[in-house]
């Protein structure tokens, strides 16, 4: 087995997730190199239809109880058969064309350790439609350190194909019952990532909609996410401080990536309405014990040298309460 695609599943509509596996079933590869893996995370009605539904397509249905898509993803991981493994979200759908076969021979003829490729946001049914790449460009080579130390990662587990053995032999999992549970594990797993290649190809269809639990703008929900961040930097935190060997590029790179997560942790607050005295006091509290607060010192970019001279002093916290607008809330 080549490939697992693994969905993670709660209570939605049935059409949204027979539209997710259908946009992969449709794409012309051999039934015998992939699987589909829909794990319901606790659902009032599992879908129990899936595995009758696409005949000729190796589909399972893994019932658990309800843990957060960390969980479903955890199990998933657990029982994927395949070499490489991709996350795809039940409301989501692959934009499975040419593009998606030329990604697939690059896994097979290069083995890397992850093989990153690009996303669109939709905001209809009438947005989805297969993106037709004349030409699929790839990077050269680097490690997943390198790229963190390069690029600013995203949060999302599903712009990635992963190798199934570099998970299982480092033992890198999602947290459970908690939000950004995705940014520990892919911070994790890119850290010891060797080999990484970028794709410039559009495969995936990131679909906003409305009633999603990250569509959600509560005060109370949001003030969760916030702390669920910080808890996600303490536990980063941790596992910087217990790696006994490190190289200077996953150094480097860890850092980047655990700077740019407390940037979003204090952006966020401001887009919630805190108060610049409440996030200054926040910082203090959770961030400053980690060597976190004051934001480090570092030339990432323009916009982020200016934030940190801001965000480091009461003063400046001001004035980024006084520009910064509402927010919506997206999924990554």
């Amino acid at each position: 087995m080549f490939l697992s695609i693994i969905i993670p599943h709660y209570n939605l509509p049935r059409e949204l997730l027979e539209r997710c596996i259908a946009s992969f079933v449709r794409l012309d590869i051999k039934a015998n190199s992939y699987e589909i893996i829909v794990v319901d995370d606790g659902s009032p009605e599992p879908p129990r239809w899936v595995e009758d539904s696409f005949p000729g397509t190796e589909i399972r249905l893994i019932t658990a109880a309800h843990g957060g898509p960390g969980a479903a993803r955890n199990r998933g991981i657990d029982e994927a058969k395949g070499t490489y493994i991709e996350f795809v979200d039940a409301d989501d759908t692959l934009i499975a064309d040419e593009s998606y076969k030329v990604c697939l021979d690059k896994l097979r003829s290069e083995r890397p350790d992850i093989l990153h490729f690009r996303y669109q946001v939709v905001t209809s049914s009438k947005d989805i439609s297969p993106k037709n790449t004349a030409v699929t460009n790839f990077s050269n080579t680097i490690s997943g350190a390198m790229y963190m130390k390069r690029f600013n990662l995203s949060g999302s587990p599903c712009c990635y194909f992963f190798r199934r053995e570099l998970v299982i032999k480092r033992g890198v999992r999602f947290p459970e019952n908690i939000f950004h549970e995705d940014e520990e594990f892919n911070t994790i797993l890119h850290y010891h990532a060797r080999a990484l290649v970028y794709c410039d190809a559009v495969l995936y269809n990131y679909c906003i909609r409305e009633g999603s639990t990250t569509a959600n703008s509560s005060k109370d929900f949001e003030e969760k996410r916030i702390e669920d961040t910080l808890h996600i930097i303490e536990r980063l935190s941790d596992f910087r401080n217990a790696q006994k060997e490190c190289s200077n590029i996953q150094a480097k790179g860890f850092e980047h990536k655990f700077t740019m997560l407390c940037v979003d942790a204090i952006r966020n607050m401001l887009y919630i309405g805190m108060s610049a005295r409440a996030i200054h006091g926040k910082c203090r509290e959770r961030l400053a014990p980690l060597g976190a607060y004051p934001l480090p010192a570092a030339s990432y970019s323009m916009k982020y040298r200016i934030f940190r001279l801001l965000a480091n002093s009461k003063c400046g916290m001001r004035i980024l309460r006084l520009v910064t607008p509402s927010h919506k809330p997206q999924k990554r």
